[in-house]
């Protein structure tokens, strides 16, 4: 069921509208409706099936001019909130109002309501968004000849009218021009151009007026109040800073007139006055201007707070003092404000361009001096300047050499600056391996083979880093091994091992006395007296390194075994170890001691006894050996004895 409270039309600014403690109260209230405050109503409780009219006793004639301002509020529930409110403009009396859908304007005719509905009602083709629409004699369907103007939505651009808010509720009547405008927070809703008198009221133009408003199966507790707004504003142009003179323009809203004003500023003064005097704030700070009204009915408005910041001037700073070109150069705000807040940034370039923003990009192109000046300006219109000179320099561009050499050969560092107007005061090096060297060229020394991620940057007189540039370098080594001293037997083949194998390198034996090939890593050798042979092995780079080889003939057995040795570290005889000709395939080496207990145990032929046993000196005397397993002929051996240790 379709519930709506209406707005009544009021034609003249009526003397008395509000409660006056020396007049009689202007309004008769019914149902549901309640008075709130001084000028204020509560129309209908948020609870089902209330309904609730005020109407105004005295009529009002149509031939003169109105503009009337209440305040509303349609309740905080929006899905399951209803139904509405309304001006009415009637003819019938006091004491009309009632539930169900008339709510007070449905068949009373002669009427006109300016309605505000927050309920959809499909049988009068309500929309479904919350609307407001004039309507004559009752009639409620947006569809018929009664829809004078609308439906439209009650505030522009938004749905909803059941927020919760106070909302401005406005109507002008031009009694000449026969011309109607609704507007609602100071937005023009709709317009009417109607002659009321003559096409609504059979030419009667004193009519009653009032509101109404009803809940059925939904509710809300809608209100409303003769508008009595305190307001004001400033310049747009004028600054809030300290020691400025301050305009504020009084802009209240009244259904009545105004006829007293309170204005306190925060700072311990007031006035009276319906425009204050110029004011003048003698420090910065945040304060709390206060605006109270009364009207003409004697009701006092609530009282309005504006939060006011009165700003002290920008201490404009920015930087950097000087940058350098090569990529995008940004300036940067520095300025610090004590009470307000900055806002707007405004860049003179010397070039005769300007920029806006806190962070602009810098427009040169060029190294030099500039002079650039930001003008800084805060929220309260306070304005401050500052002009630096900035140091515009080149980025530096460099390069550099290392040259790959072998261990043990001096490197040498290059730096080359290309790039002329920028002259370079610091060089670094880093050379991949912990060191800094910060000559642009210099010689070096590396201790350890290897490959090493050095870099080079440079640093120009205007403190301009060029970028890091990588210049690796590595650094070559060989390492000759031509194996330990052997024996071999007379004419029998023995291959020699180099340890390399590396197909890059050179391999060179000499002499080249019964070798099956001088130039490979692993020749044969086929001897019948004792031989030094001599290894040198060179890199592509120019590296090379020498070993020695002694391999000594044997005409007697396959292995020599010493029968004492002196372990006293005199580097003398202080290794116990079977010395096997050629290249054999250990199974063990063990000794034992007089017990029978093992103290050694080995299957590298190349490995030997120190003379300790359990990490302690061995005691002087008579110890067992046995070795075991397949010469470089072959064939398998095994042989045992006893070897005498002497300290």
């Amino acid at each position: 069921m379709k519930k709506i409270l209406f707005l009544v039309i009021s034609l003249q600014l009526l003397t008395g509208f509000m409660l006056n403690a020396q007049m009689p109260l202007p309004y008769i209230l019914n149902g549901s409706a309640t008075q709130r405050s001084c000028n204020c109503y509560v129309l209908t409780p948020d609870q089902q099936s209330s309904s609730g009219t005020v109407w105004n006793k005295n009529k009002i004639n149509l031939n003169q001019d109105f503009d009337y301002a209440f305040d509303v509020n349609l309740g905080c529930k929006d899905i399951t909130g209803a139904d509405g409110i309304g001006f009415i403009l009637q003819t019938k009396g006091t004491n009309l109002g009632g539930l169900g859908s008339g709510l007070g304007f449905q068949g009373i005719s002669p009427s006109l309501g300016v309605l505000i509905d927050t309920y959809q009602n499909l049988e009068t083709n309500d929309p479904t968004y919350d609307h407001l629409a004039i309507q004559m004699n009752g009639l409620l369907d947006h569809k018929s000849s009664s829809n004078l103007a609308g439906p439209v939505t009650v505030i522009k651009n938004k749905d909803n009218v059941e927020d919760c808010l106070w909302h401005l509720f406005r109507i002008k009547w031009n009694a000449a021009l026969k011309h109607m405008e609704v507007s609602v927070d100071k937005q023009l809703r709709l317009t009417l151009d109607k002659d009321l008198v003559k096409d609504i009221f059979g030419g009667d133009p004193y009519v009653f007026w009032g509101f109404a408003g009803s809940t059925g199966g939904a509710s809300n507790k809608q209100q409303f109040c003769a508008a009595l707004r305190p307001e004001f504003s400033f310049n747009p142009q004028q600054s809030f800073c300290e020691g400025a003179s301050i305009q504020f323009n009084e802009q209240s809203t009244s259904f009545g007139a105004i006829t007293k004003w309170w204005w306190g500023f925060g700072d311990g003064t007031f006035s009276a006055a319906p425009i204050p005097p110029a004011h003048i704030y003698l420090k910065a700070g945040n304060y709390e201007v206060k605006l109270v009204i009364e009207d003409n009915s004697g009701c006092k408005s609530d009282t309005l707070k504006v939060p006011l910041t009165v700003g002290t001037s920008p201490v404009v700073d920015f930087g950097p003092d000087h940058v350098c070109l090569g990529a995008p150069v940004y300036m940067n705000d520095h300025t610090s404000i004590t009470t307000g807040t900055l806002q707007k940034w405004e860049w003179t370039w010397d070039n005769g361009t300007t920029s806006m923003g806190v962070k602009p990009m810098l427009p040169y192109t060029t190294p030099g001096s500039r002079q650039v000046q930001l003008k800084v300006t805060s929220a309260q219109g306070c304005a401050s300047s500052s002009v630096k000179s900035i140091l515009i320099g080149s980025t530096p561009q460099v390069s550099g050499s290392i040259e790959n050499v072998c261990l043990g050969t001096t490197t040498y560092l290059r730096g080359i600056n290309h790039t002329p107007d920028a002259p370079i005061k610091k060089w670094q090096w880093e050379l991949g391996n912990g060191e800094i060297q910060l000559q642009q060229n210099a010689a070096y020394n590396y201790t350890d083979p290897g490959y090493y991620p050095a870099r080079l940057y440079a640093i120009s007189e205007a403190d301009c880093q060029s970028p890091v540039i990588d210049v690796p370098v590595r650094i070559y080594a060989v390492h000759a091994d031509a194996g330990r001293d052997t024996i071999v037997d007379s004419g029998h083949p023995f291959q020699l091992q180099s340890g390399w194998g590396d197909s890059r390198l050179q391999y060179t034996w000499s002499p080249a006395i019964g070798l099956s090939n001088p130039d490979i890593p692993d020749p044969i050798a086929i001897l019948y007296k004792s031989q030094t042979y001599h290894l040198t092995l060179t890199s592509p780079e120019g590296c090379h390194d020498e070993d020695d080889i002694n391999i000594k003939v044997n005409e007697g057995p396959a292995f020599f075994v010493p029968n004492a040795f002196t372990p006293n570290n005199d580097g003398r005889n202080d290794i116990f170890r079977v010395i096997l000709a050629g290249q054999p395939k250990l199974d063990f080496f063990c000794i034992w001691n007089r017990w029978g207990q093992e103290i050694f145990r080995t299957t590298d032929p190349q490995n030997g006894w120190d003379g300790n046993c359990n990490g302690r000196p061995a005691s002087t005397g008579t110890y067992v050996w046995m070795v075991q397993g397949v010469d470089y002929m072959g064939q398998r051996f095994s042989r045992k004895g006893t070897i005498t240790l002497i300290r």
